[in-house]
């Protein structure tokens, strides 16, 4: 996920938001429902209601994996470049937590 997506979804939070277990048809990002509102804080889609936002299909299990196996191989390469032995161990912990999500989701 890209730094802008996450301090936009941080920023949702902050602010009150509530995460909600629902998905974004248009960018795939969490729903977020603050003062009876639901908002896309990634890329501001607005849901009427519960209803219409209960009825986005959630991501499938399959792009999970492949979004997982995408971030595992950008925080390999970061790794290769990184010499701050405090952010390797902090990518190594990135690392060991996304392989152990695709061990969860059964990874092909």
């Amino acid at each position: 996920m890209q730094d802008d997506k996450v301090t936009k979804m941080a920023e949702a939070l902050l602010s009150g938001g509530k995460m909600l277990s629902l998905h974004c048809a248009k960018c795939r990002g969490p729903l977020f429902e603050k003062d009876g509102k639901i908002t896309c804080a990634v890329c501001g889609e607005n849901f009427a209601d519960v209803q219409k936002a209960e009825a986005v299909k959630p991501v499938a299990a399959r792009d999970v994996r492949e979004i997982l196996a995408e971030k595992l191989q950008e925080l390999a390469t970061q790794l290769r470049n990184e010499t701050d032995p405090h952010k390797i161990s902090g990518i190594l912990v990135l690392m060991k937590s996304i392989l152990e999500a695709l061990e969860k989701l059964g990874a092909k």
